[in-house]
């Protein structure tokens, strides 16, 4: 009886981990069907802000308490270069958020992302990189002030404690 109960829960392991398996590749195989849809998002989103509907968030942001850059969004800041900026400017980065005196860390998170659309919208030599990176790839530059934006407070909040 024994021998025949060990045997009925080895054949029950061996489906579970056939169908494990199964599905872990079913998902493999989902993950990459699902990487061309990003960009086709990104243009509907576009198009819905182009026609002044605002989509709450975008793909390069997810949202939480704290918001949180998506592997979308952290793959631009890459590509773009903006990491190094914010490396090789941290200290000036920092205080621009700083001199906005935020007294909450919302507030951080607000300022910081202002800090970055302002370099953005003028002629600040810390955005070129970001404009060119936009500007070679299509995409708008909406799309990079959020996820920056969310870089820098991340970085801010390490100085500043609320």
């Amino acid at each position: 009886m024994e021998t025949f109960l060990l045997s009925v829960i080895g054949v029950l392991i061996a489906a579970c981990a056939y169908f494990l398996k199964k599905i872990m590749d079913d998902t493999s195989r989902l993950k990459n069907d699902i990487k061309p849809i990003i960009p086709a998002i990104i243009e509907i989103q576009g198009k819905f802000t182009e026609s002044g509907h605002s989509i709450l968030f975008p793909v390069t942001v997810a949202p939480g308490s704290p918001l949180h850059v998506t592997e979308y969004g952290d793959k631009l800041l890459r590509e773009s270069g903006f990491y190094n900026v914010l490396k090789d400017n941290h200290l000036e980065l920092v205080n621009m958020v700083k001199d906005k005196n935020p007294t909450t860390n919302y507030d951080i998170q607000k300022d910081s992302i202002e800090v970055v659309e302002e370099m953005l919208e003028g002629d600040h030599t810390m955005a070129v990189c970001l404009k060119e990176y936009a500007f070679n790839n299509g995409i708008d530059l909406k799309m990079l002030s959020l996820p920056a934006g969310i870089a820098l407070r991340d970085e801010v909040m390490k100085d500043v404690k609320l």
